[in-house]
């Protein structure tokens, strides 16, 4: 049976308790507009026809906030299908380095030039290593995505970072990686460290006890390589465009707390479901809506988009085969044309056409009949 909480739901219950304590900043006050305005008659409709049957469907507007859970799937699955063109024949190797908690105060304050400085620190350690490795010695290239949350909703400040395993010399050449690791963690967590400091101070932040923060370890999390095509793309969909939290994991929303599930990987990975005071939650959920501006997905080295095109030509004729067989698990039909179409609900044979878009105030003269058919992305 699907799940019928949504995150508007909490909103509406607990909102007005979290305003009463918080006040909400311009941005915070936009998204949860959006949100919970998204897939209702405030939006307006979408009208569809069956290009089969000629069954007609309206469909209530999404918002497209990207912090907004039932929104981006339909896009995440054409941003993920142009990367495939991209993803290169040899080994990738996913890294994760992490944010010390003493320096999570500054996002409150300070959001775009703390993101600004790990993205920074981050590729400049990577950078480093890949000119300074004497197997390698030139430049790689890498997709670096933030995440500002833990499974529980709280504040944990990550980077994910996919590398594919080599670098592109000056030369033009390319040298792959042969180990099943890229880097040694340990050494890369003390240039990060040190990186991440800099970089800070370089925007005037004030770095709460940098004494103790240089003295201690840094977390920096390396996954052994990914070797197929197709797990690589699986990790591209899942780390870039992945909400903070999707709604299949609301259990139970009352008028004083919601239910959610979430993988205590303390606990052997194992599911559990937390149950947060309303206004918690909410407080929670906010702490990672990003500022305007903020990229959440950057790309590095030869994968820039200023140079990447030409790079990835030079690279993909060095490799042992320039096109790949990737699986496509999650097309079902193998039409082109079909592909980001939805099957009609009534004929099962013919596909949804998108014919116009009814303003909303069309429908305070023309109201629907019966209850709208939601597409889920």
């Amino acid at each position: 049976m699907a799940n019928s909480y949504h995150l508007s739901d909490v909103f509406k219950l607990h909102l007005p308790l979290y305003q009463q304590r918080y006040k909400l900043t311009s941005r915070q006050a936009t998204v949860c507009q959006h949100i919970q305005s998204c897939r209702t008659q405030a939006l307006g409709e979408q009208q569809w026809r069956c290009d089969e049957c000629h069954y007609e469907q309206r469909i209530f507007c999404s918002c497209g906030d990207r912090h907004c859970p039932r929104c981006q799937g339909k896009q995440t699955q054409e941003w993920i299908e142009k990367q495939e063109a991209e993803v290169l024949n040899c080994r990738y190797f996913h890294l994760v380095f992490t944010l010390p908690h003493e320096l999570n105060i500054l996002a409150h304050y300070k959001a775009k030039a703390l993101y600004s400085a790990l993205f920074e620190a981050v590729w400049q350690t990577l950078s480093q290593f890949g000119i300074s490795r004497k197997q390698l010695q030139g430049q790689l290239g890498g997709t670096a995505v933030l995440h500002t949350w833990g499974q529980n909703l709280s504040q944990h400040i990550h980077l994910h970072c996919l590398i594919p395993g080599g670098v592109l010399t000056q030369q033009g050449e390319w040298r792959g990686v042969k180990s099943d690791y890229l880097f040694p963690v340990k050494a890369l967590a003390t240039v990060y460290r040190a990186k991440m400091l800099q970089a800070l101070r370089a925007r005037e932040l004030d770095v709460p006890d940098p004494e103790a923060l240089m003295s201690k370890s840094w977390c920096v999390y390396s996954k052994a390589c990914l070797s197929h095509a197709a797990t690589v793309v699986k990790y591209l969909g899942r780390y870039t465009r992945k909400g903070m939290l999707q709604e299949s994991r609301i259990k139970r929303v009352t008028a004083d707390s919601v239910s959610f599930s979430y993988t205590d990987y303390a606990d052997s990975n194992k599911r559990k479901v937390m149950q947060l005071e309303g206004e918690e939650f909410v407080r929670r959920y906010l702490l990672h809506v990003l500022p305007k501006g903020v990229m959440r997905v950057r790309h590095f080295g030869f994968l820039a988009n200023a140079c990447k095109r030409n790079k990835l030509e030079q690279i993909k004729v060095q490799l042992p085969s320039a096109q790949m067989q990737r699986e496509k698990a999650s097309v079902t039909k193998t039409d082109a044309k079909q592909s980001g179409m939805w099957l009609c609900p009534k004929c099962q044979q013919g596909y949804l056409q998108f014919i116009r878009i009814i303003e909303p105030q069309l429908l305070i003269l023309a109201p629907m009949e019966g209850v709208p058919f939601r597409l889920t992305n």
